[in-house]
């Protein structure tokens, strides 16, 4: 079984989505994927926000902002009009 650590972001992001993305959360679970997912989400995240403020002199603010909702921080099933 691999080893997806989960740094403070990655815990904020398996918290929303368990919040705001049950289903999501739950078939990932029962695919035994949750972790991995959560893992690569977090990764993403970081890398991009890496990118724009190393590599594009993005303010730190904005490239979080820029970056938050991409992988990490999805909108609810609610809002969100693939999941209907």
């Amino acid at each position: 079984m691999a080893d997806y650590p989960l740094g403070s972001l990655g815990l904020q992001i398996k918290a929303h989505w368990k919040q705001h993305r049950p289903k999501m959360y739950r078939e990932l679970e029962q695919a035994c994927r949750l972790d991995q997912a959560v893992y690569l989400a977090q990764e993403r995240t970081r890398d991009a926000f890496a990118d724009l403020v190393s590599n594009q002199g993005v303010p730190a603010g904005q490239a979080d902002e820029a970056t938050r909702e991409l992988w990490a921080f999805l909108p609810s099933e609610e809002d969100d009009d693939s999941t209907a």
